[in-house]
């Protein structure tokens, strides 16, 4: 499912900055619903409140932002490798992929992983959105949706919140987990990312 919101710059609309995330999980196993409430109806819930964000503000980034909610995680990335095999925007146009997986418990900090971008500039997001010292940031992430966009050489950075996430894969890993101000400190720090992303004169390093 895509949804986009079109650049203001007649300039850089051609260009676009992913926000994705999977609202997969595993369904029912052996009589066991797995809601997958942290993984990661967490990320597409952050996806969805960043539209709405922008949409209703007076933001007007200058790149278009297209949001992206994948299924087929759980089975092998084939959502997001569907995606790359029909792109709904021109990959030789994507600066940057967002990807956010099991945002939804922790310990209120935030793990960043980053690939093909200034790592000044994504500590600098959180800045703006009051969250510097809440971040982590690392290299690349092995595993999740961005990896697609990885492998063809698009920049990408993965946000999960920090610390322990002891229902992963797990049955219990239901609503009643879920802590609504680690949902907010995501949100706020994916907001912030994607702005600067979309504004910025060439938000990727020289090495792209």
């Amino acid at each position: 499912v895509v949804a986009l919101l079109e650049g203001s710059d007649p300039s850089l609309r051609n260009e676009t900055i992913v926000i994705g995330a999977h609202r997969d999980h595993f369904g029912t196993q052996a009589g066991l619903l797995f809601a997958g409430a942290d993984d990661n109806a967490s990320g597409t819930a952050v996806v969805l409140e960043v539209a709405r964000a922008l949409v209703t503000s007076a933001v007007a980034p200058k790149r278009s932002l297209l949001f992206v909610s994948f299924s087929g995680e759980e089975q092998g990335l084939l959502g997001s490798r569907l995606y790359m095999a029909r792109p709904a925007r021109p990959l030789k146009h994507t600066m940057a992929m967002i990807n956010i997986d099991h945002a939804g418990i922790g310990n209120g900090r935030l793990t960043v992983g980053v690939t093909g971008l200034d790592e000044a500039g994504v500590r600098q997001a959180a800045a703006s959105a009051g969250l510097v010292d809440q971040l982590d940031v690392y290299g690349f992430f092995p595993g999740g949706d961005h990896v697609p966009f990885k492998e063809a050489d698009i920049p990408t950075v993965t946000i999960v919140s920090g610390g322990a996430h002891p229902h992963f894969h797990q049955a219990t890993d239901t609503l009643e987990t879920i802590r609504p101000q680690v949902l907010l400190t995501t949100a706020r720090y994916v907001l912030a990312l994607a702005i600067r992303l979309a504004n910025e004169t060439d938000p990727t390093t020289s090495a792209r």
